[in-house]
């Protein structure tokens, strides 16, 4: 899994993407507020989820602020 993620990198950079970085561990070890410079209107911890998945985490996170509000 490391050298396709390195592949990866190395591709991009090779194409002209020169702002680049490698994540240990991936998206999944990322928490909340770990990347506030960068961040658009979804967390980038959940890059990795997507179809079905992604809107099923969306449910989620909008039912964890409402049991944070109710208490």
């Amino acid at each position: 899994m490391v050298s396709r993620s390195l592949m990866a990198v190395s591709k991009l950079y090779g194409e002209g993407y020169k702002s680049l970085g490698w994540l240990a561990g991936g998206f999944n070890r990322a928490t909340e507020g770990d990347f506030p410079e960068i961040e658009g209107t979804d967390e980038l911890r959940f890059a990795t989820i997507g179809g079905a998945s992604y809107y099923l985490l969306k449910l989620l996170v909008l039912l964890q602020s409402f049991g944070k509000e109710s208490r």
